[in-house]
């Protein structure tokens, strides 16, 4: 059974057996939000960052803040010269057919690809909301398949958006109107039936999930000419270099490297999960009781969240391991908050998850590099000397990273994500010669 809980611009709970009705709903209704100039896009979702952030029932979900800074017209601008080769800011791509190479009677034109499915994973509960925003501003309609959990937070999002209205070039607009280019489903993904039908009425799919899911969703039938976006699962580490350690950058970085450790509860793929320091005049173990320090200073929110039963299966196990092995060591809280396993087997370990962090010490920073591979998603790489980060970035980002970045930064959700320039694959470039 499919149910939907936004369509056509209304915020209630319908039960569909096909998605028949739905995407011809999306479908005649995108062409309201194609009509829409991207300027005026971007003022809506700007003035949606203002409005989530002063509602109390949701601006202390973990992520919603977050949402407001990214949704600045400042960034949102940035977003799009990069991904719509806009470098004169004017969307001019998206207005109308513009000169590419001038000496050719060459003009490009960016085109909606009609359709996007969205699959979206259940580890960040704003993960939907970042997913469709890439689609409003490509000018998609768009098909969210959402985690039953999270779907409260997204609706009352988009709740804001529909009541949002903005004067632009002496006329009133309604957030309505990008509102109804968008419907929220959820349906049991195991049902291969109904993820069938789903992914038949896709002119794009974007995948967030598991190997699994990923493999599950890109075997369905589909359309031929469908575009498969897809963002799997990904692993990401930290290293710090004798230098840095050494610096009065080191004590504000580590604390930024806790804090990047407990926010999402390690969940997301941006999570750090191991950290390697150069040795240096401070030993591993008093690194360590640094970092228990900073454990110690978070805030509630990030100290006491919720541990699912399997996470703290994992927590308990690997503790009783490390407790009991003579050659590691371990510093922890009394409950099970935060964990700090400490070794010196050159790897990355298997995530544990609920902030539960693998220190390792090492006599070269660039011992790390051969264990990247195209799964790394992110680094927080702390080498004081600019030149030898910088090469230290060439060698990683060909081994496969895809994001380099300071501590307090990877859960940034940048354009390039793993790699891709998402709203550049959601459109279609078509070009006119004479």
């Amino acid at each position: 059974m499919i149910k939907s809980y936004l369509l056509d611009g209304e915020f209630k709970e319908r039960s569909f057996d096909d998605f028949t009705e739905i995407a011809e709903l999306v479908n005649t209704n995108r062409k309201k939000l194609y009509g829409l100039r991207l300027d005026l896009i971007i003022e809506f979702l700007t003035k949606l960052g203002r409005e989530i952030i002063r509602d109390k029932t949701i601006n202390t979900i973990q992520g919603v803040s977050y949402i407001s800074l990214w949704l600045r017209k400042d960034n949102l601008k940035k977003i799009c010269r990069l991904n719509y080769l806009d470098l004169d800011l004017d969307h001019a791509y998206f207005e109308n057919f513009k000169d590419f190479f001038t000496e050719n009677n060459f003009e490009l034109c960016a085109q909606p690809r009609g359709i996007v499915c969205h699959w979206v994973a259940a580890n960040i509960p704003t993960l939907a909301f970042f997913s469709l925003i890439q689609s409003i501003l490509s000018k998609n309609g768009s098909v969210v398949k959402v985690p039953e959990e999270n779907k409260d937070i997204i609706l009352s999002i988009l709740k804001h958006l529909d009541e949002i209205e903005v004067e632009f070039d002496g006329e009133r607009y309604s957030g309505r109107e990008i509102v109804k280019s968008i419907s929220i489903v959820t349906f049991d993904g195991k049902n291969y039936e109904d993820s069938r039908k789903f992914s038949l009425i896709a002119d794009c799919k974007i995948i967030w999930g598991s190997s699994e899911a990923v493999s599950a969703v890109t075997a369905l039938p589909q359309k031929e000419h469908c575009e498969i976006i897809s963002f799997g699962p990904k692993y990401s580490f930290a290293v710090f270099d004798r230098e840095y350690i050494e610096s009065e950058h080191f004590e504000e970085a580590l604390e930024n490297s806790v804090t990047d450790i407990a926010i999402f509860n390690q969940m997301a793929c941006s999570s750090p999960q191991v950290i390697f320091f150069e040795k240096s005049m401070y030993p591993i173990k008093e690194i360590a009781k640094k970092m228990k320090s900073y454990f110690e200073k978070l805030p509630e929110r990030l100290l006491k969240q919720y541990i699912p039963q399997e996470i703290a299966s994992r927590i308990i196990n690997a503790r009783g391991m490390y407790l009991l092995d003579e050659n590691r060591d371990i510093l922890k809280s009394d409950d099970l908050a935060w964990t700090i396993f400490i070794d010196d087997a050159i790897n990355l370990e298997e995530p544990v998850q609920g902030k539960c962090i693998f220190i390792k010490e090492i006599d070269d920073v660039d011992k790390v590099l051969d264990l990247i591979t195209r799964k790394v998603q992110a680094m927080s790489v702390c080498i004081l000397n600019v030149d030898k980060r910088r090469e230290f970035a060439k060698a990683a980002t060909y081994r496969g990273v895809d994001r380099i970045v300071m501590p307090g930064k990877i859960h940034d959700f940048d354009l390039p994500w793993d790699g891709i320039l998402t709203l550049n694959r959601l459109v279609r470039w078509v070009i006119l010669k004479s």
